[in-house]
């Protein structure tokens, strides 16, 4: 039997993506993939209810002062890591093969958990949009099925479509929520005035303030991700690291700068009243009150395109993953693909896809509710090993530099990665401190989450000693 030439071109090619995207593309991709408008109506909120309510804002800057540093050592070695696998290609060289190897298959998990969970907010948030406009009612995941189809195809094609869309759809959903802060600052606040928790120690450290910046980094998970580009940016070291820099300085800022205005727009003292009542609708009554009806009529098909374009964001990281870890044989060679027109992993696409179509499938067919079982199961788990991926990485940073100096500075190389990690192991011992409430369950799915964490860095030595060649090759 023979190959048609079609097939032929396609497998033969080597698996090498190519380019021209600037930091402006790139910054886009990253930010969308942090869904900015979901994670004010999502993570936010929960963190002014069962957080440190008028202090979040601080907990965000803190958040964003640890996340620098890290970023200062993470660019730092890039011009030494001439692979667009990210954490794992860090790791590899940071603290070994064998590590390495268990750090990709953890990204891979963590990464595939957090974009399964995306689809059921995608779902539940378009049938809530098609219901208000008179639509029919469907099960959420018809609409995630719809939306996942539109994903893949846009996966298929060159990266660049995808940017287009995404930079379209986040000036939308960002557009929003910086004319609602003006709205809300410019006004002096609501009945109490603008809110000074940011600048108090007292109200930083009140309440939860541990939980608090478990919410606080969730709303930052995918900003390191631009590595993940690296073979197709104009310049890999300089773009990857201003897109890197760029990414997590806005997001940070906006985030600390969002939630000062909505704890002002509501009150230091009834804002965690205010969202413990009713956190999925905090932001759409912030914004019926200050931008009326017009205002909170768009919040809920702007919530819809900010999920599609972090479900977008996150289907091109876990392509551009699952095309570098075939390329080393950590997973099915032939997955280790380019297409010859669209320049694109679209094998690697085909297979996340699928591995979502599987996943929502049994849960549909088991009876996992969509919100309190499968998106606060993998949203956890995710949320939980991306922390273990920072902190892994930063360790290789350390780790790297001591062995190679390469005459860099020792503030990019040591002072900044080791006060990064500190920061970092604290966020870790929180997340874990109260799984229990960030995974929503009881404490046998908390055992589990830990275990298939662990699982997927036991890999890494069990695959290395079974595979002495895999992970060395791309």
């Amino acid at each position: 039997m023979t190959t048609r030439p079609h097939e032929s071109s396609v497998s033969e090619r080597p698996a090498r993506l190519h380019g021209k995207l600037g930091v402006l593309s790139i910054s886009l991709i990253i930010i969308a993939g942090a869904a900015p408008l979901c994670v004010v109506g999502g993570p936010m909120a929960l963190g002014l209810a069962l957080g440190n309510g008028a202090g979040l804002p601080a907990a965000y800057l803190a958040t964003l002062a640890v996340l620098l540093l890290f970023v200062l050592g993470f660019t730092t070695m890039t011009p030494f890591v001439r692979s667009a696998g990210a954490f794992y290609s860090y790791v590899h060289a940071g603290l070994g093969r064998v590590a390495g190897i268990g750090t990709g298959y953890l990204a891979v998990l963590s990464y595939t958990c957090i974009y399964i969970g995306l689809y059921v907010l995608l779902g539940i948030g378009t049938d809530a949009l098609v219901t208000t406009y008179g639509g029919p009612s469907m099960p959420w995941w018809v609409w995630a099925a719809v939306g996942l189809a539109i994903i893949a195809f846009l996966g298929h094609r060159n990266v660049e479509v995808s940017g287009k869309v995404l930079g379209v759809l986040l000036v939308a959903e960002v557009g929003l929520v910086v004319v609602l802060n003006a709205a809300i600052l410019l006004r002096g606040g609501g009945p109490e005035g603008l809110s000074d928790g940011v600048a108090s120690l007292a109200d930083a450290f009140s309440g939860a303030p541990g939980v608090a910046l478990i919410f606080a980094v969730l709303s930052f998970i995918g900003i390191e991700a631009a590595a993940v580009f690296r073979d197709e940016a104009k310049d890999p070291v300089r773009t990857v690291r201003r897109a890197t820099v760029v990414s997590v300085t806005v997001v940070g800022l906006f985030y600390a700068v969002t939630s000062w205005a909505v704890i002002s727009g509501i009150g230091d003292s009834q804002v965690v009243a205010a969202a413990t009542a009713d956190p999925e609708g905090l932001l759409s009554s912030v914004a019926l009150q200050y931008l009326g009806r017009v205002g909170a009529d768009l919040i809920v098909p702007l919530f819809v395109t900010s999920t599609f374009a972090a479900a977008l964001t996150w289907h091109n990281i876990l392509s551009r993953y699952t095309l570098s870890l075939s390329s080393r044989e950590l997973l099915p060679r032939r997955l280790a693909a380019v297409h010859p027109e669209h320049n694109s992993p679209h094998r690697g696409s085909l297979a996340v896809a699928a591995a979502v179509v599987v996943v929502v499938a049994l849960a549909v067919a088991i009876g996992l509710d969509p919100m309190s079982q499968l998106y606060t199961w993998t949203s956890g788990l995710g949320s939980v090993g991306y922390v273990i991926l920072l902190v892994l990485t930063c360790s290789a940073v350390l780790v790297y530099f001591r062995r190679e100096p390469h005459e860099t500075s020792a503030l990019r190389t040591l002072v900044a990665p080791l006060l990064g990690l500190g920061g970092l192991l604290v966020i870790l011992a929180a997340m874990l401190l109260n799984l229990d409430l960030l995974a929503g369950a009881e404490q046998s799915v908390s055992v589990a989450i830990i275990a298939l964490l662990l699982g997927a860095l036991v890999l890494g030595p069990v695959v290395g000693r079974l595979r002495p060649t895999a992970g060395t090759q791309e």
